[in-house]
Parts: C-alpha cells; sequence; structure tokens
C-alpha cells in the first residue's frame, strides 16, 4: 500500500467514526500485533479529525446581532467562524494573509475597487458600478452577510479602514472592524488558517453613497472658507510628511506639503500600542482640542485615500454625523498645479463655540 493509499484508508475511517459509533473495541488491547496497534492509531486520528475546528466556547448556532458594533474584539468575531451569515474579510498584504488568516476569511486589496485605467496613483474608487458590483460579487460575500474585517493597524497602513470605508460606500450596512486586527486575534490563541480562500461569487448591484466620499470640487470648497470653524480638513498623515519636510516626491506625492487650512492628525494617535482603537473618551480628548468636532464638516485625506478612511471609520464609529474621506487625496490634489500646497505648521483657525464637556 502507498502513501496515498494509506491517506485514503485513514481519511475513510475516520469520516466512518464521525458518522457512527464505530467498531468496538473489545479485545484490541489483548492483541499484540502490528495490526491492532495500527487500528488503535487510525481510530486516534479519526476521533481527533472529529474534533470542531474552533475554540469549544465557540457556537456556531448563535443568532446574529441586529446591528452589530462597528468595533469588535477579536474574541467577540470568534464566536461566529463558520456561521452561515456572516463572512471574514482579510485586507491585509497577500502574503501576509496567505501565511495565516482567519478560518475561512477571504482577501481582498483596496485597489481592487480602483479603476486600473488611470495612468498615475490615484486612490479614487472607480466609477463603473458594473465594475464595482463584479469586485464585490467575486468575493463571493452576500449583501445581507455581517461582514467583519480584519487589517494589520501595526505593519499597514490602515487597509482595515478602508476596506470598510469602501464597502460601507457600495452598500454594504452590517459590517465591524475587529480593534487590533489580526495581530489581536493571534495574541488571543484563536484559530489560524493557511492558503487562500475562494468563494462562489454572488450577484452585487453596486450604488455609491455620496455622504461617505469626498471630491477634489468638496475639498476645494472647504479651502475657499478660510479656516472656518465648522468645515475642517484633517491631514492623517505623519507631522513630517504634513509639514513638508521633504524636498523630493514621496510615496507618489508630486509636491510635499498639505493642503491649506488642514489640521494634523496622524492616524495612528487614534490606536493603541497593540494597534487597538483607543477608548471614546480618549479619542475625544484627542480630536476636540484640534477642531475635529461632531458639528463641523469633516473631509479627511492622506496621500492615497488609505489612512484618511482608517480615520474617517474611527469618525463614524464615534457617532461623527458629517464626515467624509478624500480617496484622490495627495495623489490627486498635487498633480494639479493649478491648486495650493503649502510647507511647515497649521494656519490659524477661526475659533468655534465652546465644546461642552462630560462632567
Amino acid at each position: 500500500m502507498g502513501p496515498g493509499n494509506a491517506r485514503a484508508v485513514i481519511v475513510g475511517m475516520g469520516r466512518s467514526w464521525c458518522q457512527s459509533p464505530g467498531p468496538s473495541l473489545w479485545g484490541l488491547g489483548r492483541s499484540q500485533d502490528l495490526w491492532g496497534g495500527l487500528v488503535l492509531l487510525v481510530l486516534i486520528l479519526a476521533l481527533q479529525a472529529c474534533r470542531p475546528q474552533y475554540p469549544a466556547a465557540v457556537q456556531p448556532e448563535l443568532p446574529l446581532p441586529e446591528r452589530p458594533d462597528l468595533v469588535v474584539e477579536a474574541e467577540r468575531a470568534a464566536q461566529f467562524i463558520g456561521h452561515a451569515g456572516v463572512s471574514f474579510v482579510d485586507a491585509r498584504a497577500s502574503h501576509r494573509y496567505l501565511r495565516g488568516h482567519v478560518p475561512g476569511a477571504v482577501h481582498v486589496d483596496w485597489r481592487d475597487f480602483v479603476s486600473s485605467q488611470r495612468k498615475h496613483p490615484d486612490g479614487r474608487l472607480a466609477v463603473d458600478s458594473t465594475y464595482l458590483g463584479g469586485v464585490l460579487g467575486g468575493l463571493g460575500v452576500s449583501g445581507d452577510d455581517w461582514v467583519i474585517v480584519l487589517g494589520d493597524p501595526l505593519n499597514g497602513w490602515g487597509e482595515d479602514g478602508r476596506i470598510a470605508w469602501t464597502l460601507m460606500s457600495l452598500g454594504v450596512d452590517r459590517l465591524s472592524v475587529v480593534s487590533g486586527g489580526f495581530p489581536a486575534w493571534e495574541a488571543s490563541g484563536l484559530p489560524v488558517q493557511r492558503g487562500r480562500i475562494r468563494r462562489p461569487p454572488v450577484p452585487w448591484r453596486a450604488s455609491l453613497r455620496d455622504d461617505y466620499v469626498a471630491r477634489k470640487r468638496d475639498v476645494i470648497d472647504i479651502v475657499d472658507r478660510g479656516g472656518a470653524w465648522d468645515y475642517v480638513l484633517v491631514d492623517v498623515r505623519s507631522s513630517g510628511e504634513f509639514r513638508g519636510a521633504f524636498d523630493a516626491p514621496r510615496h507618489g506625492v508630486l509636491r510635499p506639503g498639505h493642503i491649506p487650512t488642514s489640521v494634523n492628525l496622524p492616524w495612528r494617535e487614534l490606536l493603541a500600542e497593540d494597534g487597538r482603537f483607543l477608548p471614546r473618551e480618549k479619542l475625544e480628548g484627542l480630536l476636540i482640542p484640534r477642531g475635529v468636532r461632531p458639528d463641523a464638516q469633516i473631509v479627511t485625506y492622506c496621500t492615497g485615500g488609505v489612512r484618511s478612511a482608517h480615520t474617517w471609520f474611527v469618525l463614524h464609529w464615534l457617532g461623527y454625523p458629517s464626515v467624509r474621506s478624500y480617496a484622490g487625496s495627495l495623489w490627486e490634489w498635487s498633480m494639479d498645479r493649478g491648486l495650493p500646497v503649502e510647507k511647515g505648521g497649521h494656519r490659524p483657525r477661526q475659533p468655534g463655540p465652546p465644546w461642552p464637556t462630560t462632567q
């Protein structure tokens, strides 16, 4: 019997054992021959194969929440591995996904939703709704699913936020992001699967939500308001990028610096050291003093719309009613020589009314 046949026997007996009480072990301990030992080994392996592929505390039949929280902890998300109404989406780089991911998770790259016809770096979503629907449907994620997104905030650029913004902008209503992403999942000792998962495609009709998407004309309108307190541009890049400390083009930005009237709020400041989202009260303590208030019209931007979408997601989670992400960001803005780019620190801004503090 060759190795392949032996494997087939073990798998076949394992399935039989899972489906029936199995053969009696009476007398097996009395047998000293090699065959008896082999049968015992096969039965042990079969029992191991029957074990569930999720932690013992997991209950796949748990009812789905009607309104899932926008942010969930890894342990909570793990309770729904294998649930028919839940889709896990991994937004990390492909090589990290292939080395290990949530069981059953499909991989998605934010660039899949960007038109490939553009000659220059451009983070804007494709305008063809048929194309976008094909990308969504190709993931095998139903429009009725609870979509749970994981990224890698410690090693990435906020891709989980970009995918969350993209899917929500295209009509996904039930979505959550795992706080801390896949590193938090691994640190919790939760199950991991290797290799690529492919699911059968499903029909999708994509429609864009304009209230989540900012365009160049919207940014021009805010700049023309000259720093009004209730219209705020938030540059979520590093302070060095904001000041234009780099003489040469960097990351595809042709003119270093920032869009006039912007405030600088580096996206990672909204995360703890382990990549989890900061508590709400700490986030408010970072945002309000910089003029990023819930009663303002807010547009976030960065280099190509990835980090800005992550900050958009945080503000959306906090309940900010009017916040949009400028996906074109400085890739688009810096290419237009007729639009201003400034170096240095912040411009003075018009002060707004006092913000009520919680007691």
